[in-house]
């Protein structure tokens, strides 16, 4: 591993990284900021809720590396702690008295193309991992698990409290060295103590280099040197879905082209106080009302509502939540979309508008200016403006609610909410007529 490229330009957390006087220089919180921005418009490959699981690790005895892969932030109760000590939402080992460091190996949920790496160590204040690396591999499909000794006996037995032995270690590593060509995405990084606040500083995000961009990977192994805990990694990338077996009409049919684990994204929205754009395009119905997208109460409302008797439906000049989503193919045409409000009871939208374009090379910028502007798309209407009620899924069907066969060719959605309120899925149902390009975006 110590002859493993070491070409990654990690976000350095700089300046004074004491307690709670820790800051970043204005440089640096600019960049990270710029960062932040185009990671929101990737997946998190790695996200728990999409397949990703921890194989192997040296030490779990605080918290177990599962909960390094919750879509959800970090929480703490300071009142909480078990048999091991105190409860931590994090991967936490013990403190290490013998040689060596802890590390753990991560099989993504989606394989892709990793973009760049984000570390949080919320709520780790004196007990947070110093300095990490990171390493990505692409391991064979048809070896599924089989080649980690150590993953099916994770899977079986209980992990927090335990540590593996010094043989379970030296077979783990010898099977990691052997198992494919990793490559550095992240060189040795210094890490802060995860105070939070407006500031973040507990978020640590590392930018991978273009070459490294384009390289397949199946797998993480996250080094902690020399141990202590992480809250959350996430490794935001694009999905790399495989024409022929996932996406072929001649193999699957029509499919949800806005599902997440067929490559959609989402591009961006108008608010996402109380959720991410991102999380209309996971697979399920939710957990809860975090589960979904949901926007601040829009403050452009009237101060008393009114019918429109014309239309039947609330006067709302011009005021409009929206997000932009981009599917995982261009769509030959749409057969249905699906609109799900699960669990939002006193927050969902009055009515919805769906519009479309077949814009393959769009870039973001063009996607989310507003309508009329200097090298804005031209958004057509799909789904003109339809009530929607509480905690029900909503089918639309072609020749019916709209006609999808008139309108043709789709690459992206812009699902725009009145006057404001929560979504949990939005579900695009149609044949892929050819992949979409990739590195736009």
């Amino acid at each position: 591993m110590a002859n493993l490229l070491r070409a990654a330009r990690p976000l350095r957390a700089l300046a004074r990284c004491g307690r709670r006087g820790a800051h970043v220089g204005r440089a640096d919180a600019a960049r990270d900021d710029v960062l932040k921005a185009r990671f929101e418009a990737l997946t998190d490959l790695a996200d728990g809720g999409l397949g990703g699981k921890p194989l192997f690790a040296t030490d779990e005895w605080f918290a177990t590396c599962d909960n390094l892969l919750r879509s959800a932030p970090a929480v703490f109760d300071p009142n909480a702690f078990c048999n091991e000590g105190k409860v931590m939402d994090g991967w936490e080992t013990r403190r290490r008295r013998t040689p060596g460091h802890d590390w753990c190996v991560l099989k993504l949920g989606l394989p892709g193309y990793v973009h760049g790496l984000e570390i949080d160590t919320a709520h780790f204040t004196g007990n947070q991992t110093p300095q990490v690396r990171v390493f990505a591999a692409e391991i064979a499909p048809s070896d599924d698990d089989g080649w980690l000794p150590a993953a099916a006996r994770r899977a079986t037995l209980g992990v927090q409290g335990t540590q593996a032995t010094d043989e379970q270690t030296a077979a783990a590593a010898e099977a990691v060295g052997k198992a494919g060509a990793w490559h550095e995405l992240v060189p040795l990084a210094r890490l802060r103590p995860g105070y939070g606040g407006d500031e973040g500083l507990s978020i640590h995000r590392f930018e991978v280099p273009r070459e490294l961009m384009q390289k397949r990977v199946t797998h993480l192994r996250l080094n902690q040197h020399p141990d202590g805990g992480i809250a959350r990694l996430r490794a935001w990338g694009v999905a790399a879905c495989d024409w022929a077996t996932s996406l072929d009409p001649r193999a699957v049919g029509a499919i949800d082209l806005l599902s997440t684990l067929n490559g959609a994204r989402a591009v961006g929205c108008s608010n996402k106080h109380y959720g991410e754009p991102r999380n209309l395009l996971r697979p399920g119905r939710g957990e809860n009302m975090g589960s979904g997208w949901e926007t601040a109460r829009n403050p452009h409302r009237p101060a008393v509502l009114e019918r429109d008797d014309t239309t039947g439906f609330v006067k709302m000049p011009g005021v409009c939540d929206w997000a932009v989503l981009r599917l995982g193919a261009v769509a030959k045409h749409l057969d249905a979309l699906v609109v799900d409000t699960n669990f939002y009871r006193g927050n969902y939208p009055e009515s919805i508008v769906i519009e479309a374009v077949d814009e393959p090379s769009a870039t973001a910028a063009a996607l989310l200016a507003p309508a009329g502007s200097p090298g804005a798309v031209r958004w057509r209407a799909l789904l003109p403006r339809v009530r929607v009620g509480p905690s029900a899924e909503h089918e639309f069907k072609s020749g019916v609610a709209f006609d999808g066969s008139a309108f043709g060719r789709v690459t992206h959605v812009k699902v725009s909410i009145f006057p404001d309120g929560g979504l949990m899925r939005v579900r695009a149902i149609g044949e892929a007529a050819e992949p979409m390009p990739s590195g736009n975006e």
